[in-house]
């Protein structure tokens, strides 16, 4: 009976501080509305959103992903793509609400958002973002309905 006591009080303690833990970790200077990380799209313009404290100061720049030739070999590295027309930083206003419009290149890009609140701390927060064309996602769909899944279940059970 101790053993169940015990075990219950532990379960539950648990429970307790997993509530809390958000409240207790450090918040971030900045809130996205919809992470960056890892993100496929069609669409050529992105919607950077998100919260922070008022007088904030926000830069959100786009790098590409560039290939040159180096003694023969292809070698990878990020471009800044300049956005026309839109300043890289913007200030936070009296509703702690930023939205910032980014436009990206075919293939992978690099949104990196710097933010630093007015006692001077900085975050930085980078994220992939891939764009591909409509045409690209058609083919690897129907690639993807090409392919016999029957097939494949068959040689896995033999």
């Amino acid at each position: 009976m101790l053993r169940k006591g015990s075990l219950i009080l532990f379960i539950s303690l648990i429970l307790i501080l997993n509530m809390y833990a958000p409240a207790l970790a450090a918040p971030g200077i900045v809130e996205l509305i919809k992470p960056i990380t890892d993100i496929k799209t069609v669409n050529k313009n992105m919607i950077i959103s998100g919260w922070a404290k008022v007088d904030t100061s926000i830069e959100v720049r786009v790098y590409s992903r560039v290939a040159q030739k180096v003694d023969g070999e292809e070698v990878h590295s990020w471009e800044e793509y300049v956005q026309s027309g839109k300043e890289a930083g913007l200030v936070v206003g009296p509703t702690g609400f930023f939205a910032r419009e980014v436009e990206l290149k075919n293939g992978t890009n690099k949104v990196v958002i710097k933010a630093v609140n007015p006692e001077g701390e900085e975050e930085i927060i980078e994220g992939m973002v891939t764009l591909s064309s409509k045409e690209e996602v058609r083919e690897a769909v129907q690639n993807l309905l090409n392919f016999n899944f029957l097939d494949i279940i068959k040689k896995i059970i033999k």
